[in-house]
Protein backbone atom coordinates (compact mmCIF):
# COMPACT_ATOMS: atom_id res chain seq x y z
CA UNK A 1 0.00 0.00 0.00
CA UNK A 2 3.23 2.28 -0.10
CA UNK A 3 1.74 5.11 -2.60
CA UNK A 4 -1.70 4.02 -2.08
CA UNK A 5 -4.51 5.29 -0.73
CA UNK A 6 -7.03 2.73 -1.23
CA UNK A 7 -7.47 -1.08 -1.13
CA UNK A 8 -10.48 -3.45 -2.14
CA UNK A 9 -10.68 -7.39 -2.65
CA UNK A 10 -12.96 -8.77 -5.29
CA UNK A 11 -14.46 -12.79 -5.84
CA UNK A 12 -15.17 -13.92 -8.93
CA UNK A 13 -17.38 -16.63 -8.14
CA UNK A 14 -18.04 -17.34 -12.01
CA UNK A 15 -17.49 -15.63 -15.39
CA UNK A 16 -20.29 -13.97 -14.71
CA UNK A 17 -20.35 -13.29 -10.84
CA UNK A 18 -17.35 -10.43 -9.65
CA UNK A 19 -18.13 -9.46 -6.29
CA UNK A 20 -17.21 -6.47 -4.49
CA UNK A 21 -16.30 -7.88 -0.57
CA UNK A 22 -14.42 -5.24 1.67
CA UNK A 23 -12.85 -2.27 0.80
CA UNK A 24 -11.11 0.41 2.49
CA UNK A 25 -9.19 3.64 2.66
CA UNK A 26 -5.87 5.32 5.02
CA UNK A 27 -7.02 8.09 7.42
CA UNK A 28 -5.61 11.67 6.60
CA UNK A 29 -2.49 10.83 8.78
CA UNK A 30 -1.93 7.12 6.31
CA UNK A 31 -1.59 5.27 9.93
CA UNK A 32 -5.01 3.51 10.07
CA UNK A 33 -7.42 1.68 7.38
CA UNK A 34 -10.98 3.02 7.49
CA UNK A 35 -12.83 0.46 5.93
CA UNK A 36 -15.84 1.71 3.84
CA UNK A 37 -17.54 -1.06 2.59
CA UNK A 38 -17.98 -4.60 4.16
CA UNK A 39 -20.94 -6.07 4.25
CA UNK A 40 -19.91 -9.65 5.00
CA UNK A 41 -18.67 -7.71 8.29
CA UNK A 42 -18.76 -11.06 10.40
CA UNK A 43 -16.57 -13.18 8.22
CA UNK A 44 -14.11 -10.59 6.52
CA UNK A 45 -11.51 -8.42 7.91
CA UNK A 46 -8.97 -6.11 6.98
CA UNK A 47 -5.67 -6.50 8.53
CA UNK A 48 -2.52 -3.88 8.32
CA UNK A 49 0.51 -3.37 9.91
CA UNK A 50 1.58 -0.27 11.76
CA UNK A 51 2.36 2.20 8.46
CA UNK A 52 -0.18 0.94 6.02
CA UNK A 53 1.83 -0.31 3.82
CA UNK A 54 0.87 -4.20 3.24
CA UNK A 55 -3.13 -5.06 4.12
CA UNK A 56 -4.08 -8.63 4.42
CA UNK A 57 -8.05 -10.10 3.86
CA UNK A 58 -8.76 -12.57 6.82
CA UNK A 59 -11.48 -15.07 5.70
CA UNK A 60 -13.17 -16.81 8.91
CA UNK A 61 -15.15 -20.12 8.47
CA UNK A 62 -14.18 -20.65 5.09
CA UNK A 63 -16.55 -22.84 2.90
CA UNK A 64 -16.92 -24.37 -0.48
CA UNK A 65 -18.82 -20.90 -1.35
CA UNK A 66 -15.42 -19.03 -1.01
CA UNK A 67 -13.63 -21.36 -3.93
CA UNK A 68 -12.73 -18.67 -6.72
CA UNK A 69 -10.33 -16.19 -7.69
CA UNK A 70 -9.75 -13.34 -5.36
CA UNK A 71 -8.73 -9.82 -6.99
CA UNK A 72 -6.78 -7.27 -4.82
CA UNK A 73 -6.77 -4.03 -6.37
CA UNK A 74 -5.17 -0.50 -4.65
CA UNK A 75 -5.78 3.35 -6.13
CA UNK A 76 -3.49 6.21 -5.70
CA UNK A 77 -4.22 9.61 -6.92
CA UNK A 78 -5.50 8.04 -10.33
CA UNK A 79 -9.22 7.34 -10.87
CA UNK A 80 -8.35 3.65 -12.07
CA UNK A 81 -7.38 1.06 -9.15
CA UNK A 82 -4.35 -1.44 -9.97
CA UNK A 83 -4.60 -5.40 -9.97
CA UNK A 84 -1.99 -7.87 -9.20
CA UNK A 85 -2.03 -11.55 -10.37
CA UNK A 86 -5.08 -13.13 -8.86
CA UNK A 87 -5.55 -15.47 -5.58
CA UNK A 88 -7.56 -18.98 -6.15
CA UNK A 89 -9.24 -20.42 -3.07
CA UNK A 90 -10.24 -24.30 -3.58
CA UNK A 91 -12.38 -25.84 -1.22
CA UNK A 92 -12.04 -29.77 -1.73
Amino acid sequence: MTNRYEIAWYHLRSEQQLDLLISAEKDKKGRILLTNYNPNSIRLKLTADTWVTRATLVISGVTGSDSGLYFCGTKSDAPEMFFDKPIRLEIE
